[in-house]
């Protein structure tokens, strides 16, 4: 079923993010819907593969690297496999993470 309301399929929490698996092929790619509220910052982390962040709503900074980059919405970011990468939301913020395991 198509997620036509994004509000509905995983309500804004209000100081945490919350996550909602959209699809998850074992041993191959995970995409994960992520609401982002106002302020909120997913704190520097690596993963064992690429991965990558596309912009639904909002406004976000993403960390790549050493850099931090600007979204907006319809912009995707690709991280490379142990590449450190941080989030933080300047608006609540609709997101989904795509991890490419496969």
């Amino acid at each position: 079923m198509p997620i036509t309301n994004l509000q509905e399929a995983l309500p804004m929490p209000e100081s945490q993010r919350a996550m909602l698996p959209l699809i998850d092929v074992e041993h191959g790619t995970k995409l994960v819907l992520v609401a982002l509220p106002k302020d909120v910052q997913i704190p520097a982390h690596k993963a064992p593969y690429p991965a990558s962040v596309q912009l639904l709503t909002g406004r976000i900074e993403v960390l790549k690297g050493e850099i931090w980059i600007p979204m907006l919405p319809g912009e995707r970011v690709v991280f490379d496999k142990d590449q450190p990468h941080a989030l933080k939301a300047f608006e609540s913020s609709y997101l989904i993470v795509t991890h490419m395991r496969g």
